[in-house]
This record gives C-alpha cells, structure tokens and sequence, in this order.
C-alpha cells in the first residue's frame, strides 16, 4: 500500500470514532487516589528512587509499574481530571480546549509563526484533551527495535482493560467507512486494535456511556504505598552532580507548588535510580534548557 492510502487508511479509522455516541451527562466518578496530594503538602526536601515529571500518556503508566517495586514521586503541575465534565463527558468535546482560564486543563499558546494550539495541562496529559485513537503498533516496528514480544503483547492488553474500547457504529462512521472500502482502501479488516492495512475500526478511549478513561486511569495499577502523586507540582529545574564526574548525572529537582513555596526532591543512592523527564514534546526541551 503507498503512502497516501496508508494517510486515507488512518483518517477512516480516525473518524470512524470521533463522533460516535450519543451525548452523555452522567460522571464518572473519581477513583480514590490515596497517594494523589496538592504539593502544598509536600515536604521541602525528600528522597525517592525514581522521579518522573510530567503526569501525562507516558509518566501516568511509567509510575503505575515502577511503584511496584520501588518509591516513585510523580509531579504533575496540572490538576486532577476528576470531576470535571469537560473532560469526562463526551457530550463536552472540545470544551477545555476552549478554556482561557488560569485553571484550564488546556493552557493556549502561539507559535513564534501565528499558530494557534495548546498544551496539556492535567493529569492525564494529552489523553484529557484529544480524541483518542487507539491502535497497536504494527509487529515488524516491535521486532525492528528488539523490544521483548510477550511482555508488548501483556502490555497492549494492560492498557486495553483500562482505556480502551469497541466504539459503536453511527451512520457518519459507516459512511466514512463504506466510502473508503468503495474507493479501494482494502481490505476491509473490521475491528481491531492489530495494525492493518487498509480500512479498519480503532479503539476509543471513551466508553460505551460518554465517558473518557485517561492515562491517569492507568495508575489504578499503582502500589499506592510505592507513589507519592503531587498535583499543582511546577518542575522549574532539573539538578546535576557535575563535580568528579565525566558527564553531568542528575540527581534531584526543583519544583514550586500553587503557592509558589519551593521544594526539593533527591534521588536515593542506588545504581538505577532515574529522574524520567516526560513532560510532553514541548515541556521536555523546555525543562532541559532551564536546566542548564
């Protein structure tokens, strides 16, 4: 297949779920996050073994599996998802990103070339906002770049139970669809989370009741007494041991909370221990030149 079928094959799937269901009110209700705290009731110095920043589609499910074995301290300097219809309700679609407010789950900016856009700014990161297509990567990438295809595979179906599902078919969908199978964008694979060439049905994020499921539904996986989440937790920089060594080695970070009271984290001495920068494509560069 070339190239611009294989841009018509992932528009079908995309659109194949961007309006599918029927406009729901109803609210998810919150999970109980013993471990999830405003970083006003952080203290000004601690110590864990392993530091992500950045509570988005990558730190969300990095925290849930290294709490297991180790102490994790996620910082996150949006808010929490919870609650807040905007983001849960798919009726609201499109609503937070129209948000100006300081509090805004979506924080607008302009490109030094007049493009308007936005950031995540919430727990749950880019999952919180977009319209969330889910699809696997295809085999030969995994084999490609040696990743281990069982523990992939176990991997797909642990993010599967938690935010991925079947969207049922409305009439634009099935439009969209026929129209593509009709012009020749074969074959015709029906559901699946496998890529494939051709026209297919991807997954969705939100549920059969309007209802979004976001990265941050992923830390139900979480050893509560293994993560310590801090929300409003603003990483201004990124502390490195340069004295002795061959190359800069970090080892700590400075964050501000909603107040704009400092604090500091460490890592412990250990030969793994990392401090994870996941701060999306923007905030990573951005952390990294503020860091030095």
């Amino acid at each position: 297949m070339d190239l611009g079928c294989l841009r018509l094959s992932f528009v079908a799937t995309l659109a194949t779920f961007l309006f599918f269901h029927d406009f729901c009110a109803c609210q998810k209700a919150a999970p109980n996050y013993s471990f999830m705290h405003n970083a006003t009731a952080a203290q000004p110095v601690s110590y864990y073994d392993y530091i992500i920043i950045g509570g988005g589609t990558a730190g969300c499910p990095l925290a849930a599996t290294l709490s297991q074995n180790a102490s994790v301290l996620l910082l996150e300097r949006g808010g929490s998802p919870y609650g807040n219809p905007n983001i849960t309700n798919l009726g609201s679609f499109g609503a937070a990103l129209s948000d100006l407010s300081s509090t805004s789950p979506s924080q607008r900016f302009i490109s030094e070339d007049g493009v308007i856009n936005s950031r995540a700014r919430v727990l749950g990161g880019g999952s919180c906002l977009n319209a969330g297509f889910y699809t696997r990567a295809a085999p030969y990438y995994v084999r490609e770049v040696g990743w281990d295809e069982r523990l992939v595979n176990e991997s797909y179906q642990w993010v599967e139970k938690v935010v991925a599902f079947e969207p049922p078919m409305r009439q634009w969908q099935s439009a969209v669809r026929d129209g593509l199978v009709e012009v020749g964008v074969l074959p015709y694979n029906g559901f699946t989370y496998d890529h494939m060439y051709g026209t297919k049905i991807g997954g969705t994020i939100f549920d059969q009741n309007g209802q979004r499921h976001t990265a941050a539904d992923l830390l139900e996986y979480a050893n509560p007494s293994g993560l310590t989440l801090l929300l409003h937790a603003s990483v201004h920089k990124v502390l490195f041991r340069i004295k002795g060594k061959a190359r800069p080695v970090a080892h700590g970070v400075v964050f501000r909370d909603a107040t704009g009271a400092k604090h500091r984290a460490y890592l412990k001495n250990g030969p793994k221990n990392e401090i994870i920068v996941s701060a999306g494509a923007l905030g990573s560069p951005q952390l990294l030149m503020l860091s030095g």
